[in-house]
């Protein structure tokens, strides 16, 4: 066959192989994947159009050409953005090799495809190499609230401070300074190239400024446009020109501190590859088939670098052939803004020669009139020249439905969305009682979802926030930050009132507790030639509290204080013990534990945000060893600040999450950005569709010369493709004005209109079924009021107009776009079945209105007074008095001393060998061994000498933690699997290595390190999961399963069925907690000192485990 290679197996065709990997003849791929899985051409680009099968069609080209003969599997590379989608392609590659068969693959080869990250490979050549070009292979990643903390201190020890960068605010400076490092390290620039070219349009604009002649009559748009570059543009240039400086000092401090970002790693590994050709020839030439998943959003750093390194193979062998193809959509090219260039598929096309372009443009996914409706909005999006399908159906695709609502008012759209989220999933339970419908509601920013959420609550639908809440913002979280801060900082007043008003401190006592504060402040300057003090301390009033007479605070006040003042005493003399002992004894002495234990609701959530806090604080010291609990604080706090304990600000658009997931049965609030990649089966829920929110742009545009925030578009490696502008080419200030206005009003805007609509594309191809889009008329009755009106009652008023996206669906003629009232239940407000105009006039805004809201008086009606004047009063007085708190009544105070002894009596009953309140799992499991050694160790606990072989399982399940990036607990295996001679550390590292090579390895887990508690025959069980897979797609699995990983060697058969009780229970634990049928979650053990043996439960019913465990209940309480 034409292309044949070295060893190719010419018997194969391609419809044996098809039929080897896909046995279900409906499966069998369309004609357009088909030319994509035989192409031969060494450099290919395929545009895979939303939910076309891109996945799928990957695994089968590699599993053909592995079949046929022309690569081995070890000559595979995939390369994609995040761990989950590479362990999503390397799970599915590794299922489709594994239908072949064995015949067909070289018996000789034992290798597998290379299937990981872009950075990962980038940092995996950087480490190897980088000492070639003076890099420091063992770098330390820092996180982006480590690069603000960073960033923040060289700007806070900066000779004349902020003096030098004008008025604007330090953290807007710490902004703009990393948003010029990273776009420097993205587009390989030097810190002189940037300050030349800031310089200059520095003096273009001063030369053009001294131009006499005026801009003529016609010419008044222009001229506005040139006096607002002449008189802000300077300023921004200046300001990044200083920067500059900054930033070097930045790139410093990081090669001092040994700290790299990814963008280092990735331009360090380009570095290596371009000053030493012959590695950057080595690399390619070990891959023979290269496959570059969502290329689109690849970064010019990124592109960069995949061409040094996969563009320059050269095999002189007899017959050779490479491929590297290139998979993705500019359509779905939505991460501009962080980096990425929307033209990365038409530069792929032009940095490699003879690129062959094919298409996937069936979509498994949608309905057919929510590909019409996303094939409207997808016409006017510009590709850079790179041909783009249509979408098309898949065979036997329903019709789908797209819904518009457009109410008169904002409130009654999100009203709207949730009555119709509550109509769809009444109507599922009816025709589909098994199913669990999968609903979500996408926002272009937080806070449409915001906005959402409380319609939903209000109608008692459930719903999770995804990014709605960070762990470190929680209130217990939030209480244990203060607690840590007064003790290493006690100057800090703000977070001492937060534990006042843990403990119940009233406004009246507050008052007083602040008077005293400053009587302290006055004698400690009493008889010196001091000052008076301004600052007045309140832990020094809580330490030292007012007695006798001098005192105004109430009995329960000075009681409650005292006790505070005891509590962070204890943690002040803690304060160097190791921060998670600390945290933990925080926890502890302010009640932290008793609150979780004594809530009717999320108590879990409780406990679990403060194990995670713990964790967080382990993880911490690791990376920081020498630092204190300060800096620890500080830490938080720029993550607070920065990253926003990993979630974005309100109104912000969302940052790109791995490891979000559908979740059926509840209804899913995301951000748009979030939402990629993902797809829901009964509805998607799209609000703000007017225009100002989510549409094509107008106004309001950030223009390079004026923004700190914006990188000059000169200087971007894709400025080909990016609006024109730069004031040094422009001959005079007539033709700057001129150039200037036409960029900032119709270039620009058109630009980000482009992502906008790109964005717009990839929320409404998320649902299957049901596609909703929201928008209203108005915002609120407030704006109705201030609206601009004539006195002629038929005069037009402009209301919130359409978004131009679904106008474009509206005039789509062969898009059937169904009114909300043609879908809503009876009992609907009449409100929300209207269809709004877009036009309106007065006589209309009265009659739906009113004349109060429509025409809102213009002064507030003068008050009547029929008692006496008086004088008003002193007004902090009177808001004293309104705000009037009363501390907690006593019998609060009672109840928590009588949870505090109750929490005490049952430590002191487990000391003295007492039954404890709940199990562990591996007591369940002993209990069914040996019953009496059990009931012995219960009465009287004997500590066990930790073996070497424990440390070892507990390192080892430390390291398994950190290859999923998460933390690790102490949960080490029972003491029979590791009570053997001391282990090596090269057995350590045989056991890691064994686990890497099992399939597990490659896969992104849902939970690692999962703590959880389960009721079972009346007994609470807690059990802490090491790790749970996604695994529907793994054949002979359930859709979850429960991992175990044991050090020790597989047991014998007598001891199995314990085992097996103990799988069940974690089969139980992550059923319940995520409302999964058991069936629908399998378990099992991984020997790993027997070579990654694994050992898989039964699947035990409930019943049948309930049953086991009392009996051994029973048992251990009989022979008592």
């Amino acid at each position: 066959m034409p292309g044949a290679t070295r060893g190719a197996n010419v018997l194969m065709t391609y419809e044996k192989i098809m039929r080897m990997i896909h046995p279900d003849r409906n499966a069998q791929p369309t004609a357009e994947q088909r030319l994509v899985i035989e192409a031969e051409d060494p450099a290919l680009l395929v545009v895979a159009g939303a939910g076309s099968g891109k996945t799928a069609t990957m695994a089968d080209r590699i599993a053909y050409q592995v079949a046929i003969g022309r690569v081995d599997p070890g000559e595979v590379l995939g390369l994609t953005f995040t761990r989950k989608a590479a362990g999503e392609l390397a799970q599915r590659v590794e299922s489709t090799l594994g239908r072949l068969n064995r015949v067909v693959q070289p018996r000789e080869s034992l290798t597998r495809p290379l299937i990981t990250t872009y950075n990962s490979f980038a940092v995996d050549i950087a480490s190897s190499y980088g000492l070639l070009i003076g890099v420091d292979p063992a770098a330390r990643l820092v996180t982006d609230g480590e690069r603000w903390q960073l960033m923040s201190q060289i700007i806070e020890e900066w000779p004349n401070g902020v003096n030098d960068f004008g008025e604007l605010e330090r953290s807007s400076l710490v902004e703009s300074a990393l948003a010029l490092e990273a776009a420097i390290l993205d587009n390989q620039l030097t810190t002189d190239a940037v300050r030349e070219f800031l310089d200059s349009e520095i003096t273009a604009i001063d030369v053009l400024a001294q131009e006499k002649r005026r801009f003529g009559k016609e010419q008044g748009a222009d001229s506005k446009v040139w006096s607002e570059l002449k008189a802000k543009a300077p300023a921004s240039l200046r300001v990044r020109r200083e920067l500059l400086d900054v930033v070097e000092a930045y790139f410093q401090r990081k090669r001092d501190e040994g700290l790299v970002e990814f963008a280092d790693q990735v331009a360090s590994a380009s570095a290596v590859l371009n000053r030493h050709p012959d590695i950057g020839r080595e690399v390619a030439s070990q891959y023979r088939l290269v496959l570059l998943d969502e290329y689109q959003d690849t970064s010019v750093n990124q592109a960069a670098f995949i061409t040094a390194a996969l563009t320059r193979g050269e095999d002189t062998r007899a017959g050779s052939w490479r491929s590297v193809c290139a998979v993705g959509d500019p359509n779905q090219a939505i991460y501009g803004w962080r980096g990425a260039s929307a033209n990365a598929l038409a530069d792929f096309a032009a940095r490699l020669p003879d690129v062959r372009q094919l298409s996937l443009s069936v979509s498994f996914r949608s309905d057919d009139a929510i590909l019409d409706a996303a094939n409207a909005v997808a016409a006017n999006i510009t590709t850079g020249g790179v041909e783009v399908r249509k979408l098309r159906s898949r065979p036997h695709a329903g019709p789908g439905r797209v819904i518009e609502i457009r109410p008169w008012l904002r409130e009654e759209s999100y009203l709207a969305i949730g009555l119709r989220i509550r109509d769809v999933i009444a109507e599922l339970r009816r025709t589909r009682p098994d199913h669990r419908p999968e609903i979500a509601v996408l926002g272009r920013k937080r806070i449409y979802l915001e906005r959402m959420a409380p319609v939903l609550q209000s109608l008692g639908i459930p719903y999770e926030f995804i990014g709605g809440e960070s762990m470190i913002r929680r209130p217990e979280i939030l209480t244990l930050r203060a607690a840590l801060g007064v003790v290493a900082s006690p100057g800090r007043n703000d977070l001492l009132l937060r534990l006042l008003t843990l403990y119940g401190i009233g406004a009246d006592d507050l008052r007083a507790l602040d008077g005293w504060s400053r009587e302290l402040a006055k004698r400690q300057v009493q008889g010196t030639r001091l000052d008076r003090r301004e600052e007045r301390s309140l832990i020094e009033a809580v330490t030292y509290p007012p007695q006798g007479e001098e005192s105004s605070l109430s009995e329960t006040a000075r009681q409650r204080i005292a006790a505070l003042s005891e509590a962070l005493a204890e943690l002040r003399r803690a304060l160097h013990s190791p921060l998670t002992d600390l945290i933990a004894r925080a926890v502890r002495l302010l009640g932290l534990d008793v609150t979780a234990v004594a809530r009717r609701s999320a108590a879990q959530r409780v406990r679990t945000s403060i194990d995670s806090f713990i964790a967080l604080g382990s993880s911490y010291t690791a990376d920081h060893p020498d630092s204190s609990v300060a800096d620890f604080l500080e830490w938080l706090d720029a993550v607070d600040l920065r990253e926003h304990g990993g979630e974005e600000e309100a109104g912000q658009e969302a940052l790109p999450t791995e490891d979000v997931e559908v979740h059926p049965g509840v209804v899913q609030l995301m951000t748009i950005h979030a939402a990629k990649g993902l797809q829901w089966e009964d509805l998607v829920a799209v609000p703000e569709l007017v225009d100002g929110q989510f549409s094509e742009i107008t106004k309001g545009v950030h223009a390079w010369p004026q923004s700190n925030a914006v990188f000059p578009y000169p200087l971007r490696a894709d400025y080909r493709y990016l609006p024109r502008f730069q004031v040094a080419g422009c001959a005079d200030k007539f033709e700057a004005g001129a150039d200037y206005r036409v960029f900032k009003s119709e270039l620009l805007p058109a630009h980000e209109s482009q992502e906008m609509r790109r964005l717009a594309y990839v929320a409404f191809t998320r649902p299957r079924a049901e596609l909703l889009l929201a928008g209203f008329a108005a915002d609120t009755p407030e704006w109705i009021g201030g609206l601009k009106k004539s006195e002629k009652q038929d005069e037009p008023i402009p209301l919130r107009q359409r978004s131009s996206f679904l106008s474009d669906i509206r005039a789509a003629t062969d898009v059937p776009l169904a009114p909300v009232a043609s879908v809503a239940a009876q009992d609907w407000p009449a409100n929300l079945l209207v269809e709004a105009p877009e036009v309106t006039d007065i006589a209309e805004l009265m009659e739906v209105f009113g004349a109060e809201v429509v025409v809102p008086p213009m002064l507030a009606p003068v008050p009547t007074f029929e008692d006496d004047l008086c004088w008003p009063k002193n007004i902090s007085r009177s808001l004293g008095e309104r705000l009037r708190i009363e501390p907690t009544d006593d019998r609060v105070q009672a109840w928590y001393r009588q949870a505090e002894i109750l929490l005490a009596e049952q430590r002191q009953a487990g000391a003295m060998g007492r039954e404890r309140p709940y199990l562990t799992a591996t007591d369940v499991v002993r209990l069914q061994q040996d019953p009496e050694q059990f009931r012995r160790e219960q009465r009287r606990p004997i500590p066990r000498q930790p073996s070497h072989a424990a440390r070892t399982g507990t390192t080892l399940h430390a390291r398994i933690a950190s290859h999923f990036s998460a933390v690790a607990t102490l949960d080490i295996d029972l003491p029979e699997e590791t009570e053997e001679p001391a282990l090596p550390r090269e057995r350590e590292h045989e056991l890691l290595r064994v686990f890497e090579s099992t399939p597990w390895a490659a896969l992104e887990p849902i939970a690692v390190e999962q703590p959880l508690e389960v009721v079972v025959a009346g007994r609470v069980i807690r059990c802490t999961i090491d790790a749970v897979f996604e695994t529907a797609g793994i054949p002979g699995r359930a859709k979850v399963t429960v991992v175990d990983w044991k050090s020790g060697r597989r047991p014998g058969p007598e001891q199995l069925a314990a085992r097996e009780l103990q799988l069940a229970l974690y089969r139980l634990a992550w059923s319940r907690a995520h409302a999964l049928p058991l069936e629908d979650v399998g378990a099992c053990f991984v020997y790993l000192g027997s070579g990654g043996h694994t050992f898989e439960a039964g699947m035990m019913s409930e019943e049948e485990i309930a049953k086991r465990i009392e009996d051994s209940l029973l048992s251990n309480e009989s022979s008592a």
